[in-house]
């Protein structure tokens, strides 16, 4: 190989899929919709996310049978 084919192949062409890869990024984010500005008015309902909706409320649920009020930690006796 000579270096003029050595630098093709190990500089030009990597830079070529580098900014190919680059550009379509680029490009693709540059949509039509709207971005949203600090300071503009939110347009959308509030959201808010709870893993398990049915058994947010239910704490007493894992209580312990005997009544103790302990929580967490392995189980057994020493």
């Amino acid at each position: 190989m000579t270096v003029v084919e050595t630098l093709l192949v190990f500089v030009v062409a990597p830079a070529v899929l580098y900014f190919a890869i680059w550009g379509w990024i680029a490009v693709r984010n540059r949509s039509a919709r709207p971005r949203y500005n600090a300071g503009d008015p939110w347009p959308y309902e509030p959201l808010f996310w709870i893993a398990n909706p049915a058994g947010a409320a239910h704490h007493a649920a894992h209580a312990p049978a005997d009544g103790s009020d302990a929580r967490g930690g392995t189980g057994g006796k020493w």
